[in-house]
This record gives C-alpha cells, sequence and structure tokens, in this order.
C-alpha cells in the first residue's frame, strides 16, 4: 500500500512542468530554529522538462519501491493528486498554478526517528533517494514549529463599555475619525491564521464565516485556546466591544492547535487557502521557526495574487524582528504602550515598518468572554484591520500601495530602528486609500447629476433636490461633499451643503413663500472628496404664478431627437422645438429613465458618461404650469473607446499555444498556463483558465 501511495504521487509530480532549479537546506545568512516536529520534513521538487527523462523515472517509480525500502512516506501533499488521505487543497486553477510556479510541488515526507539517528541524516538520505528516482530537488527542509504571539493573558474582565477599555489604543490610531469615512464592508475577507475563531461569540457571530474558514490541525475551527478570539476581535467586532472595522468577513484558519503550536507545513496550508479564497488581508499574529524557503514561498504566493499579508514582529525585545514578518512579502508590526512607547517585549530592527497598540488589549475571548492580554499579537490585528478598512474604499488596493500608504501615513514616533515608520494612522491611511491622502490619483474621478422633484413650481412649494455621486465606473461614492447653489432670477444665491450617504446621495429641500421672485432658477451642485477629480452638475427651475390660470394643456411632444456628437464620455443631442398654448419653458433630457439634464434651448450635452457604452435618451418638454408632454423618439448611440486605453488585438482561432508561450493582447501580456488550441471567446481576459496575465 505504501508503494502505491508514493509512486502515485510522484508521478503525478512527474506529469507536470516546471521551471525550478536549485536545491538549498536552508540560508546559512539566516537564523532558523531547532524546535521542529520530530520524523517530518518538508521537500518541493521541480519537474524535468525532457521527456525521456520522465518515462526513465516513470519506469523505475513502477518498478521499485525506493523511498518505502529507504524508509520515508509521503504524508501529505500542498499540489498533487487527492491520493489515499492526503489532505490536498482543492485550490482554483490560477491559485494552484500561481503556487506552484513560486513553490515546486512540495511534501510533507514522514521518516522513522529510529532509522535515521539525526535529521541531518535523514534530509541526506532522502536527497540521494530522489535524486537517484531523476528528480530535481530544490529543497529540504524541518517542519519547524510556530507559536502564538503573546504574554500571559491576565485575568477576564467583565463586559463594560468600549469607551472604558478600548479608548486609548482607538484613540492613538485615530479609528473613530476614519468610522467617519467608512467602518467597514462584509465583502472585505480577513483570513485570520491562528487557533480558530469563537464563531458562536455575542459580539463576532455576524462577522465570522466558518465555510469560507479550514483548520488545517483538526476537524473545527472553533477556538479552544483563546488567541485567535481575541486577535479576530481586534480586527473587526460589535456589541460591548468594537474592532477596527466593525463590519467584515472574518475566516478562522486554524493553522495553530489548542496549544497555541502549530508547523511551518501547517501555516503553508493556511496561506494558500486564504488565497484561494480571495481573502484581501492575512493576519498572522504568529512566530517561530525562523527562516523557512517555503514559508516566504507561500507569502510570495499569496502576495502575489493580491492578498496583503500582515505579521507580528516577535516578542523577545531583541533587536531583530521575527519570521514571518521578517519575510519580504509581509508587513511587520511592532507593539507600543498606551505612553506611545516601544513595549519591551516587542523585537525592532530592520525590516520593522508600523507600531501599534499591543499592551493590555481589551478584546474578545471564548465562551461568550472578554480578556485582556499583550504582545505584538495583539498589534498586528490593529493594522490588519485599518488595511480592511482602506480596502473597503479601495478593494482594488494592492499589497504593494497597501504597504506605501501605511508608510507614508504613519505617525512619527522616533527612531526608525526602534519604531520603523512609526504608529499607525487609521484615518489618513483610509483617505490616502480612497484616494491619495486629498491629492487626486489619475483615473479617479467624481461623476455628478443633480435634479428635482419637478420643473416648475408655484409660491409656498418646497423645492427638492437630489444629486447623486459616482466614480467614472458608476460606483456610488460615500462621504463625498456637495456644494449646491441656488441663483435667483435677480442673481442672488442661496448655497448648502451636504454629504452623500450610502447610496451616493445628497439632498437639499428649499422652502419658499407668496414674496418668492417669479422667474428661472438655476441650481449647480459642485462635488469633492479626497482623492478624487472633481465634478459639477447643473439644472434650472421656474417659478410660476399659474401660467394664465388653469392651464392644464401639455406641450406637444419634441420631435426628430438626434446624435450630433459624442466623445468617449459625452454626447451631444438635439431636437426638434415643442409647441405650447402658453410656451414651453424647459426641455428634460433623460438617459434611460433618470434624467440627465434641463435646458431651456433644443440641444444639450450629456457629460461624465463612459466610454464604449450604449446609452439611450429621450426629450420631453414642460411649461410653465408644469404640464409634462410625451417623451420623445428614442436615440440610442454608444460612446467612443477611449483612446488612452490599447485596443485589444484580433484574436485568431485555430492558433496552437503551449504552457509558458506568452501573447500581447489588449495592451498586456499574458503567459498560457495550459496546452491548447485557441478558439473564438478564448480571449485571454475571458479564460484566466488558460492564460495568467503578467
Amino acid at each position: 500500500m505504501m508503494r502505491k501511495l508514493a509512486s502515485s504521487l510522484l508521478v503525478a509530480i512527474l506529469l507536470m512542468a516546471s521551471l525550478f532549479t536549485g536545491v538549498s537546506f536552508g540560508s546559512s545568512t539566516q537564523s532558523y530554529s531547532t524546535d521542529y516536529v520530530e520524523g517530518q520534513l518538508v521537500v518541493s521538487i521541480a519537474e524535468s522538462l525532457d521527456a525521456n527523462s520522465l518515462q526513465s523515472a516513470d519506469h523505475i517509480l513502477m518498478k521499485s519501491a525506493p523511498l518505502t525500502k529507504n524508509g520515508f512516506a509521503i504524508a501529505d501533499s500542498l499540489f498533487g493528486q487527492d491520493v489515499g488521505t492526503f489532505s490536498v487543497q482543492q485550490l482554483d486553477y490560477d491559485v494552484r498554478a500561481a503556487a506552484i510556479e513560486n513553490m515546486g510541488w512540495v511534501y510533507l515526507i514522514e521518516y522513522s526517528v529510529d532509522e535515521y539517528k539525526s535529521i541531518d541524516s535523514a534530509k541526506k538520505a532522502l536527497k540521494a533517494t530522489l535524486d537517484n528516482l531523476g528528480l530535481e530537488v530544490r529543497y529540504i527542509s524541518e517542519n519547524r514549529k510556530i507559536y502564538a504571539l503573546e504574554t500571559p493573558v491576565m485575568d477576564d474582565i467583565s463586559i463594560q463599555a468600549i469607551h472604558n477599555n478600548q479608548r486609548w489604543h482607538y484613540d492613538m490610531i485615530k479609528v473613530q475619525q476614519a468610522w467617519g469615512v467608512t467602518t467597514g464592508s462584509s465583502s472585505v475577507r480577513v483570513g485570520v491564521l491562528d487557533t480558530g475563531i469563537d464563531s458562536n461569540h455575542t459580539s463576532l457571530r455576524n462577522l465570522v464565516n466558518t465555510s469560507l474558514g479550514r483548520s488545517f490541525v483538526d476537524n473545527t475551527t472553533i477556538d479552544r485556546h483563546g488567541h485567535g478570539t481575541h486577535v479576530a476581535g481586534t480586527i473587526a467586532s460589535y456589541g460591548s466591544v468594537s474592532g477596527v472595522m466593525q463590519n467584515a468577513t472574518l475566516v478562522p484558519i486554524k493553522v495553530l492547535g489548542d496549544s497555541g503550536t502549530g508547523s511551518m507545513y501547517s501555516i503553508q496550508q493556511g496561506i494558500l487557502h486564504a488565497a484561494n479564497i480571495r481573502a484581501d488581508v492575512i493576519n498572522m499574529s504568529l512566530g517561530g521557526g525562523g527562516y523557512d524557503r517555503g514559508m516566504e514561498e507561500a507569502i510570495q504566493t499569496a502576495v502575489s495574487l493580491g492578498t496583503i499579508v500582515v505579521a507580528a514582529t516577535g516578542n523577545e525585545g531583541r533587536s531583530s524582528i521575527s519570521y514571518p514578518a521578517a519575510y519580504s512579502g509581509s508587513i511587520a508590526v511592532g507593539s507600543v504602550t498606551s505612553s506611545r512607547t516601544r513595549s519591551s517585549f516587542s523585537n525592532y530592527g530592520p525590516g520593522l515598518e508600523v507600531m501599534a497598540p499591543g499592551s493590555n488589549i481589551y478584546s474578545t475571548a471564548p465562551n461568550g468572554q472578554y480578556a485582556t492580554m499583550s504582545g505584538t499579537s495583539m498589534a498586528t490585528p490593529h493594522v490588519a484591520g485599518v488595511v480592511g478598512l482602506m480596502k473597503s474604499v479601495n478593494p482594488s488596493l494592492t499589497p504593494a500601495a497597501a504597504r506605501d500608504i501605511l508608510r507614508n501615513t504613519a505617525q512619527p514616533a522616533g527612531n526608525a530602528n526602534q519604531y520603523g515608520y512609526g504608529i499607525v494612522d487609521a484615518h489618513a491611511a483610509v483617505l490616502a486609500a480612497g484616494g491619495g491622502g486629498g491629492t487626486p490619483q489619475p483615473g479617479r474621478e467624481t461623476r455628478t447629476t443633480v435634479q428635482t422633484d419637478k420643473t416648475v413650481y408655484q409660491r409656498g412649494d418646497n423645492i427638492n433636490i437630489t444629486a447623486r455621486v459616482t466614480d467614472q465606473q458608476g460606483n456610488v461614492l460615500q462621504g463625498a461633499s456637495v456644494n449646491f447653489t441656488l441663483t435667483r432670477p435677480n442673481g442672488t444665491v442661496v448655497t448648502n451643503t451636504a454629504s452623500t450617504n450610502s447610496s451616493g446621495i445628497a439632498t437639499w429641500s428649499v422652502t419658499s413663500n407668496m414674496q418668492t421672485a417669479l422667474g428661472s432658477y438655476q441650481i449647480a451642485a459642485e462635488t469633492t472628496l479626497s482623492g478624487y477629480q472633481p465634478s459639477s452638475a447643473n439644472a434650472s427651475i421656474l417659478f410660476s404664478d399659474g401660467g394664465g390660470g388653469g392651464d392644464t394643456q401639455a406641450p406637444s411632444t419634441p420631435g426628430n431627437l438626434r446624435a450630433t456628437g459624442k466623445t468617449a464620455t459625452s454626447v451631444s443631442l438635439s431636437w426638434s422645438a415643442s409647441t405650447d398654448n402658453v410656451g414651453v419653458t424647459a426641455y428634460e433630457v433623460y438617459q434611460g429613465s433618470t434624467l440627465a439634464a434641463t435646458v431651456t434651448n433644443t440641444s444639450a450635452t450629456i457629460t461624465g458618461l463612459t466610454p464604449n457604452t450604449t446609452y439611450t435618451f429621450t426629450v420631453k418638454a414642460s411649461d410653465a404650469a408644469g404640464n409634462r408632454s410625451g417623451a420623445s423618439n428614442a436615440v440610442t448611440i454608444t460612446t467612443d473607446t477611449d483612446s488612452s486605453q490599447p485596443s485589444p488585438a484580433p484574436w485568431a482561432q485555430g492558433v496552437s499555444y503551449k504552457i509558458g508561450d506568452e501573447v500581447t493582447y489588449g495592451g498586456s501580456t499574458y503567459r498560457c498556463l495550459q496546452a491548447h488550441t485557441s478558439m473564438v471567446g478564448w480571449e485571454p481576459p475571458v479564460v484566466p483558465a488558460l492564460w495568467s496575465k503578467k
């Protein structure tokens, strides 16, 4: 059985292609721990591209059982076939491809501690065995142990208000100011790689998604240790306490057991799982084990797929930060006290990026409890929560951009060796993520439309004005400032400012009286939002005394509506004039069912449109009594393609591609992931299973 098991896994290895070379047993320039799981080794293998050597290795494996003969057995595989009892993860195609490219084929191999008296002798024997099979070994390493990073838990504290227990650390990092912009979003997924989460906790249960979670140490994601629940509550919670986020999706990824201990291999599994469920953020409040190539490559894989990794620097109080925070792909977080000084236990030195409160932090604990804990483990979720807020206002935020923003917005705290770039500033970071801290980023623009509940008013009516603000893709923008101006017929003005709500809407109601001047009024709405280009929109209304008493006749329907011009973001329209017994006072231009403009002449230009998008317009006429005509003929027009964006190249069918081939399409380069012959509709952006964007 063992022979069949080993052969099946390694045959699967040989059926794939890879570009990996080199082998190492750990870098001599990196420290690593001697605290490892006895009887286990982690090995990464690169496949040969030589078909003859594949056949030869296959023949050797099928005719012999060299692994079992030498006392080795494959216990698990990150990417191999689902054979026997292996806990192979079901990774999406693009995640699996990226992971294999970065990490090679990774296996957990067990050996007899009775047969091999030292781990070094086991390494050498395994390397020789795999070499003899014609396999290219990238590295063989110990399965080192990893630990939760916290100081001893203090006595449980009874439930109290957030203001009594959490105010100092949230005040320090300006969380409540950040909540003025966003309190978070359920669409933001935070993978908590820890001891699990108490998903039944009254302050967590609405935020924890156990179906997305997974345990790599036992059969449940429930936290029986306490560390993971405390960490999760700082990231996001509600009720008697509050996390940095008040809305999020917390994903329990259990990589540490009930004793708070795990292994390098289980952490790698957890990182890949987080990347596979498209976690926006990974929190790793854990450490130990020193440098490990497999861990570094797992983090690089997650980062390459867009996941932001935040890790604790360690609690030894030494002048070098611990792994995994020390990996280049991680954002390294140290701890400060309530006096803004480095916690005595917090590791520091090169690679430290930002600090956050980590001493005496009040948060959730298992079984519905609350407790105070200290450690860089407690500082790290503050930063993970801030990153979650940043992702809430900018879902496309990249790991590199998040790192730059955290650095550039951090509050100065002291020497860089002790404090990195400073203490994290949630408010400044969220503003910067939403638009560069007040400086508009290229391509980030507001779009404003304004309309009133009607176009003709009588004295004593309320004028209800509504502005809607979106970005250039049509996504609503919350928190934008809209400055309304109402200009009277004599040129005097009335102004008001309102902020857009979660639907992107800002409103203003103006009351008229019996002395309100008759005539035409102009309305302007000017929008500003930190990090976005401003925009404006206009409308006009008429105050009438009734139009001659009892006028109920509507104007004739405007005719011959046609498009007279277009660009990538605008359409110009014109139409034939309507007639009315009293006189036409305005024309309303509708984009679908939405009022896009109100004008007094027979032409209009609608701006703020999206390139290469089809729109339908109609026009209605109104008179002084508020009577409206029927809708004109409809005009459908497609805006021009944005000339700044490259047009996709024609896609030919019948072309054969092999793994590794590259094509340029639409201004981007794509790499072939699977050999195939192209067909119509198989353009690279459409079929990510076949192509990966570089």
